[in-house]
């Protein structure tokens, strides 16, 4: 019997993201920063997944 393929493995044709990006860039370093869980449930609040809104 065959094993069940890994989904977990990585596309080896595609470099992962952090060997794209300069992680010293500002912008990176600030995205670091941010209290994205905050954010998360303020916006939830207004926000909806679905479909948009015309």
């Amino acid at each position: 019997m065959s094993k069940p393929r890994d989904d977990r493995q990585k596309d080896l044709l595609l470099p992962a993201l952090d060997q794209i990006i300069d992680l010293g860039h500002p912008l990176v370093r600030l995205a670091a920063l941010i209290d994205w869980k905050f954010l998360d449930e303020r916006f939830s609040s207004v926000c909806q997944t679905g479909l948009g809104q015309p």
